[in-house]
């Protein structure tokens, strides 16, 4: 049953019947005691009744520490930070920034196979006069005396000039890392790429003498049937000289072998900052692209020919000895500057295809070298008081130009966990205006027995191709 009153009601009829109970009592001494009894033992009830009373809901969390009258022995509660170790007592503004860093942060780590290209692949040394191709054999004139060179019988034997053709630059391995920070209006990324040294040796021989005629073009069909190519088994390795600089048909000539050493190291660096498109994450994306890099590539290239010479003894006897003669070429460009571009990329939940072509307005600056050991005359066995070999020559050359780099890579992404992705690209670096230790170096002779070999770096281009793999991993 709900009774239903207002305050005033309420005041009123408490009035009244308080006043009546207390014209009763005074009236009535039995009554009066008797009501007294009555409110001592209220008194204990209500008293009892409020220890046993649960608490209502939603306050029993409240006051689950006791009410002031409660007997029992009062708990006190304090909140201590999470345990971080070490010596802080609180996270810093710099562990935030940390983390933070941390969680928008991906690393990635790839191997390379690269090709180092030549692209001049002519002659080693200099041209000839009225041979378009002496790599064919050609008949050939020694520098020192001017006459052919000959076999044990007596017959002539034909001079083929080496080639840079000979050393093969691919295939060679490299690593490269890059780290990746996402930021609220795009994505900084900085990498480092090693294509490590690589020594290459190759070899001249055997020689293969062509027809038609190596003054002729191989490529003209004459007529009738040429004859084909033969083995030549007494052919020599002959290095085109200059006479004073003019153009000739002499040459060094190495009877017995020749073989080049090749050195070749690229490392490079670059950062740069692609700005957000803001568009949904699936679809086509154009980020541009603002940064700076560096690239260091350092070549070297040893030949190395040994020749025989007869000197005759007191006894009238002849006594063959040989001559090692080396020519080593270095060359060291290092070149750097700001580079623009763009990215392409279509997104899907799996699978991401990119393009990100680049162009870098490098300046390059080129450390050249050249240097001789024995390179026209050895040491005599008749003799015991002259040293005659060569003594060592070196020559160098400094130069900065303007050599801009064009990259390009085409890439793709698989999406194999939450944060890892599998990563395959084809690169291209294309360099311009480059040093290369095989188109460096100036052969030219006066007819005496000291080298007038120098440096000279001739402006060169390199296409460096290949293929690149590795792993993402994302925080």
């Amino acid at each position: 049953m709900y009774l239903i009153w207002n305050k005033t009601g309420f005041l009123k009829s408490a009035s009244f019947l308080l006043a009546t109970v207390i014209r009763t009592l005074k009236n009535n001494q039995t009554l009066r005691r008797a009501s007294f009894c009555v409110m001592l033992c209220m008194f204990g009830v209500s008293i009892e009744t409020c220890q046993a009373q649960p608490y209502a809901p939603g306050f029993e969390s409240q006051l689950a520490g006791g009410s002031p009258w409660d007997a029992r022995q009062r708990q006190y509660y304090e909140q201590v930070p999470a345990d971080r170790g070490g010596f802080y007592e609180e996270v810093s503004p710099l562990d935030r920034f940390l983390q933070q860093v941390a969680a928008q942060s991906w690393i990635q780590v790839d191997y390379l196979l690269w090709n180092l290209g030549q692209n001049d692949e002519g002659v080693i040394g200099e041209e000839v006069l009225n041979v378009e191709y002496p790599q064919y054999g050609y008949g050939v004139f020694d520098r020192a005396t001017g006459t052919s060179p000959t076999d044990s019988v007596g017959g002539t034997r034909n001079g083929y000039a080496p080639t840079m053709g000979i050393v093969d630059l691919n295939s060679m391995n490299g690593l490269r890392l890059k780290y990746g920070l996402k930021t609220t209006t795009g994505a900084l990324e900085a990498s480092t790429m090693w294509i490590f040294q690589t020594d290459r040796s190759a070899s001249q021989a055997p020689f293969v003498f062509r027809n038609p005629a190596p003054s002729q073009n191989p490529n003209i069909t004459t007529i009738g049937t040429p004859p084909a190519p033969a083995l030549d088994t007494t052919g020599v390795t002959a290095i085109p000289f200059l006479r004073d600089s003019a153009i000739t048909n002499s040459a060094l000539i190495f009877d017995t072998s020749y073989a080049v050493d090749y050195s070749s190291s690229m490392f490079g660096t670059e950062i740069n900052y692609l700005w957000d498109d803001d568009r949904p994450i699936n679809g086509f994306h154009l980020n541009f692209l603002l940064g700076a890099r560096y690239l260091k590539l350092d070549e070297t290239m040893t030949q190395i020919g040994v020749d025989s010479d007869v000197a005759t003894d007191a006894n009238n006897n002849d006594i063959t000895y040989f001559r090692t003669a080396t020519i080593a070429s270095e060359a060291i460009n290092q070149l750097y500057g700001p580079q623009i571009g763009f990215r392409m990329e279509l997104v899907e939940d799996r699978v991401t295809f990119g393009a990100q072509p680049a162009l870098t307005l490098a300046v390059n600056h080129i450390d050249s070298r050249v240097s001789t050991n024995n390179l026209f005359q050895g040491d005599d066995p008749t003799t015991t008081t002259v040293d005659e070999s060569t003594a060592p020559t070196t020559s160098f050359f400094n130069q900065d130009k303007l050599s801009p780099i064009f990259s390009l890579a085409l890439y793709s992404k698989i999406r194999l966990f939450e944060n890892v992705q599998l990563y395959a690209s084809y690169d291209l670096l294309f360099l311009y205006a480059v040093s290369r230790p095989g188109q460096n170096v100036i052969y030219d002779d006066d007819g005496d027995q000291i080298p007038d070999i120098y440096v000279d770096p001739k402006q060169t281009n390199m296409l460096t191709q290949g293929l690149t793999v590795g792993t993402i991993f994302e925080f």
